[in-house]
């Protein structure tokens, strides 16, 4: 029963009382067999690191429990039980200079702490800005113009046909369309796909613009809307551009024109996304480099991010966890393969 207790406990979506009913035992007993025979270590840090944070714990220190992942074997090095500056580094200041200084590129969001966590406990690795989260910055600006176009196209909804001319209920009905595409399909204006920029595809009635249309034609539609929106559009291919054509070489001189095309924007809220880009220049440049043992893939957070969801997962399964250790022991038990049980339970100090 214990060892089938732990077994079932490595899968994501089980829970301690789903695997205490499965067995016959109380999800007391369950989660006592667990914390007796479950204690994952820290592991040794590795050359590069990602570090993110994901909402899935709520304690004294804050909601938000921060992830370390070792990016080219993919396991979880540990997991704190918060992302503030102040816990970060007391946490790493217990880890040996020596082993510190083997980390060779650290890869974050865009959140100030672990830029200065960086430059202190690392003093061999550079600090790389994950291209998700710059784009991912980008999206929440290109969100925001466009629901500023949308709001200006919004129709009266007390607006009587029978009260107005013939020019005003035109214009009335226009602004209708303009309205009804920028809400129903804002989802295609964020969206790389070969599909939207073909307008030879295939193209289907819309009853409530009363035509043909296709995906390029509804983007069509949109940026024709605002001046604003088309380009802010402009913008984001050129962001796309950037991260598909520069390297490690080029990425210096392509970025600088980036920030140009930005900051020669009309529109403020691109100005300030160009300001951003100064900010994180350096690390948005380190995003370039090369840490896998052949030298072929650019660090990211992708994967991280993929852990997240699974510790997510976690949470939401059960409902939350009150106890910090098992729910670390959990998800490092869960998130790495390698991680396993004690055959017989750890005694006490």
């Amino acid at each position: 029963t214990v060892y089938n207790v732990l077994n079932d406990l490595k899968k994501p979506n089980e829970t301690f009382t789903a695997v205490a009913h499965r067995y016959h035992i109380s999800p007391t007993a369950a989660a006592y067999i667990f914390d007796r025979h479950v204690n994952i270590s820290r592991r040794k840090l590795p050359e590069c690191i990602c570090i993110d944070e994901v909402y899935a714990f709520s304690s004294s220190k804050g909601d938000y429990v921060c992830v370390l992942l070792d990016f080219n074997s993919q396991n979880v090095i540990d997991l704190l039980p918060s992302r503030r500056k102040y816990d970060l580094m007391n946490y790493l200041s217990l880890i040996p200079r020596e082993e510190r200084l083997n980390v060779k590129v650290v890869s974050t969001d865009m959140w100030e702490t672990y830029r200065i966590v960086t430059k202190l406990m690392f003093p061999n690795a550079v600090n790389s800005v994950d291209k998700f989260h710059l784009v991912q910055e980008f999206n929440r600006r290109f969100e925001r113009i466009r629901i500023d176009a949308m709001n200006r196209v919004k129709p009266n909804p007390n607006f009587k046909e029978i009260n107005h001319s013939s020019c005003e209920v035109t214009k009335h009905r226009e602004m209708q369309k303009q309205y009804y595409v920028l809400k129903k399909f804002n989802w295609l204006l964020l969206k790389n796909d070969d599909k939207i920029s073909d307008p030879d595809m295939e193209k289907k009635y819309n009853r409530v613009l009363e035509g043909y249309y296709n995906y390029y034609d509804l983007v069509e539609y949109m940026i024709k809307t605002d001046s604003q929106l088309e380009e802010a559009l402009y913008l984001k291919d050129e962001l796309k551009r950037f991260f598909d054509k520069s390297d490690t070489d080029t990425a210096k001189d392509n970025l600088n024109e980036l920030i140009r095309e930005f900051k020669s924007s009309s529109i403020p809220i691109m100005n300030e996304f160009g300001n951003t880009m100064v900010r994180w220049k350096n690390e948005i440049i380190n995003s370039f480099i090369k840490v896998n043992p052949e030298k072929t893939k650019r660090v990211n957070n992708g994967i991280i991010e993929n852990r997240n969801k699974t510790i997510k997962n976690i949470k939401h399964n059960s409902n939350g966890y009150r106890n910090w250790e098992r729910f670390r022991n959990r998800v490092m038990y869960v998130l790495n393969d390698d991680a396993t049980y004690y055959m017989y339970p750890k005694k006490k100090d």
